[in-house]
């Protein structure tokens, strides 16, 4: 483990991670243009970003074991090219099928970036591992907000045929790396020889409920936002918000979120108990949850804006506690409260669109939101669970 941080390293993460982010938000911004062309149910609509997050999510763990033991380069390379290409195909295509194609291989992009980016704040971090954590989450949630009202814009200003345009960014961001950055050989320099799974057979019980508690929390979390990601667009372009400007919201809600995570992540390095942090800012989010659909629109614009402040603030935290854990695994590690976590989430939302034919978006939401409440009562019972390491 370095000493001091290493900024060039940091950055790096945090470039990569925006990049390769940026493609996964394409779809949010699709959604109500989706709905309309395809004349969508519901159930259909949260297929298509329970695709986008279950491929990019659910093959974490592999790409995680993969970037310890050969190294980060190539996946920090496969990544924004898969990504960028296929991503970008989804304007010119024909049919539902296709899209859902495009979808899961260009998401599989995104999975292979996200274990090594978030290992790098641990490899490189120094003493400030949880905010070089928050550095390279806002990466991706910086390019997670632009990219949606980026597709929007090429789609409102030039049409659906010039969407592969998109891509350059994502190919010239590969074509970088390839050639400028040096291998990163986690599993020669930092890694220990033993795997993360042989391991997991030998670590204490508690330590394993604790990763398990973690990517509970990190589940009710992402369920909760995939489902709101997934019907948010629908609801508020049915009451009068025009796309772009919904495009506008979703950049604020994510950019807003990134900050929050910042400080989150700056806060935890100076604190022992990060667990109280993490409950404090899902409980802070739950009443912003409800107030989005309480008031009329222009205010619940203001309340989803908040929620994704607290909301997408405790992402670093919950990465840094499982690193905490396996901090030599630190790859494998992170892609189980984020992969894992995620896929499942985006699993879940299946069912939930589903039930949203039935019952209607909003009625379906509520239910959605017991789960935060969940998230703050299983935190209580972390400290104890951790005092049996010792």
């Amino acid at each position: 483990m370095v000493k001091r941080i290493q900024k060039s390293k940091i950055l790096l993460g945090a470039s990569v991670h925006a990049i390769t982010d940026f493609y996964s938000s394409f779809i949010v911004g699709m959604i109500p243009i989706f709905t309309v062309k395809l004349g969508l149910s519901l159930f259909l609509v949260s297929t298509l970003t329970a695709v986008n997050f279950i491929s990019a999510n659910l093959s974490q763990p592999l790409f995680g074991y993969l970037s310890d033991k050969y190294g980060m380069k190539r996946f920090l390379v496969l990544g924004p090219l898969m990504a960028s290409v296929f991503i970008s195909l989804l304007g010119i295509t024909s049919t539902y099928w296709v899209i859902l194609i495009c979808l899961f291989l260009g998401n599989l992009g995104v999975a292979a970036t996200h274990p090594p980016t978030a290992a790098i704040a641990t490899y490189f971090g120094g003493p400030r591992r949880g905010f070089a954590n928050a550095i390279i989450s806002f990466g991706g949630a910086f390019g997670f907000s632009l990219g949606s009202i980026f597709i929007i814009f090429i789609i409102e200003k030039l049409g659906l045929a010039f969407t592969p345009l998109a891509s350059v960014p994502g190919i010239l961001t590969a074509a970088v790396i390839l050639k400028f950055t040096p291998d990163i050989g986690i599993s020669t320099q930092l890694a220990g020889p033993a795997s993360f799974f042989d391991k997991l057979k030998k670590v204490r019980r508690p330590k394993i409920i604790l990763l398990t508690m973690i990517i509970l929390i990190a589940y009710f979390r992402e369920t909760t936002g995939i489902a709101l990601l997934t019907f948010i667009p629908l609801y508020l372009t049915d009451r009068g918000v025009e796309l772009l400007n919904f495009g506008y919201i979703f950049m604020a809600f994510i950019i807003v979120g990134g900050l929050g995570g910042l400080a989150a992540g700056f806060y935890s390095d100076r604190i022992q108990k990060r667990h109280i942090v993490l409950q404090i800012l899902i409980f802070s989010a739950l009443p912003c949850l409800y107030a989005i659909f309480i008031f009329p629109v222009n205010i619940s614009i203001v309340f989803f804006i908040l929620y994704g402040l607290f909301s997408v603030a405790t992402i670093p935290l919950s990465n840094r506690l499982a690193q905490d854990i396996f901090p030599k695994n630190a790859a494998l590690a992170t892609s189980f409260s984020i992969g894992v976590a995620t896929g499942s989430a985006s699993a879940t939302v299946l069912l939930i669109g589903k039930i949203a034919d039935i019952l209607g978006i909003i009625t379906t939401l509520r239910y959605v939101m017991i789960l935060p409440v969940i998230s703050v009562i299983l935190l209580f019972f972390y400290p104890v669970v951790k005092a049996r390491i010792r």
